[in-house]
């Protein structure tokens, strides 16, 4: 390897454009290689607007043997396919979740990775938020007593501006809310409260396999015992668009405005109070940043990667168990009466 890893980006969509490329351009151990879009002009184009000089390409293979560490941010029914192509030829590789759209996929490219010493990071910036650093210690420190349960509801219309919308198509996006917003919901509270040990599943999916609206009801069994909690997610409106969790002594709350807070809300002397908690005031990188660079640092073996294979595989295999389970999610006001005088 050169002094600079040699890296390309594969996929030149709105994530991509809005926080991935200038997060790998920013990086200084990092030379943008390649841009590889099948769409020629949409590549060119960010390239110009961006004033880089890489090459441009329609076609994957053509860069594999001219990079060091690409980063796979393709619709989601191509993130295995061309991860664990990219890794027979050995190439590192950041892939933008899910890492796959099986658990059996995601765990053939973890496989492959440790057979061939390469790093294979998931693209789980949340997990690089203050925020998540923050209520981590929280809980290390017992700051909220006994854990009783949270409520962490996400939503809104849905308003992303997909180049390709794939996500509206079941065989490339592997499913609706839950695999695409839903996971990184499920990789965070997995990580802070442990494996799921039981759950309740249901969703608005009529047959499309695209789900707009979701509700779990989720059981942890991890390092603080047993816990409980809600999860909603929404395409279609507006929920409060925080974590909450309750404990016998405060409770801490996550808005998802303030990825860099956590807000604790207890009694004091009788009184009710509120305390934000941030790190001291300073210019700190994006989560996207802070992502490339333990990409990298996993890469230079100073790290290993925040969310590696295995732990995106497990994720994934608990979001396929919920769509096996999925019961419908109760709609009175779609239910349409027997017309009057028709008997079954």
């Amino acid at each position: 390897m050169s002094n600079q890893i040699r890296m390309a980006v594969l996929g030149c969509g709105t994530i991509v454009k809005s926080e991935h490329l200038s997060a790998i351009m920013a990086h200084p151990r990092i030379r943008l290689a390649a841009l590889v879009d099948t769409d020629a002009d949409r590549a060119a184009s960010l390239a110009r607007n961006r004033f880089l000089r890489c090459k441009i390409s329609t076609d994957y293979r053509s860069v594999l043997g001219e990079v060091d560490a690409l980063l796979n941010a393709l619709p989601n029914h191509l993130h295995a396919p061309v991860t664990l192509e990219a890794l027979q030829a050995g190439v590192h590789v950041l892939s933008e979740k899910p890492l796959a759209i099986t658990s059996a996929d995601a765990r053939a490219c973890a496989s492959v990775a440790a057979e061939r010493n390469l790093v294979l990071a998931v693209a789980m910036n949340r997990r690089f938020q203050d925020n998540h650093t923050l209520l981590k210690a929280v809980l290390d420190q017992g700051v909220l007593g006994t854990l009783e349960d949270y409520t962490w509801q996400v939503g809104g219309p849905y308003d992303w501006n997909s180049a390709s919308g794939f996500y509206f198509s079941k065989a490339q996006a592997g499913g609706g809310a839950l695999i695409d917003y839903g996971v990184h919901l499920l990789d965070s509270l997995v990580d802070w409260f442990g494996p799921v040990k039981d759950f309740k599943y249901e969703d608005d999916d009529w047959g499309s396999g695209i789900e707009a609206n979701v509700r779990l009801s989720v059981q942890h069994v991890g390092v603080y015992g047993a816990v409980s909690g809600q999860v909603r997610v929404s395409r279609t409106y507006t929920l409060p668009n925080r974590l909450l969790v309750r404990g016998s002594d405060a409770h801490a709350e996550l808005p998802l405005s303030s990825p860099q807070a956590v807000v604790l809300h207890r009694q004091l002397n009788g009184h009710a109070v509120t305390d934000t908690l941030t790190f001291p005031a300073k210019s700190s990188p994006s989560s996207f940043y802070l992502q490339v660079n333990n990409f990298v640092r996993s890469i230079e073996h100073l790290e290993s990667p925040r969310v590696d294979g295995w732990q995106a595989a497990a994720v994934l295999e608990l979001i396929e168990n919920c769509y096996a389970r999925r019961t419908r999610l109760p709609e009175p006001w779609s239910e349409v009466d027997e017309p009057y005088g028709v008997q079954a």
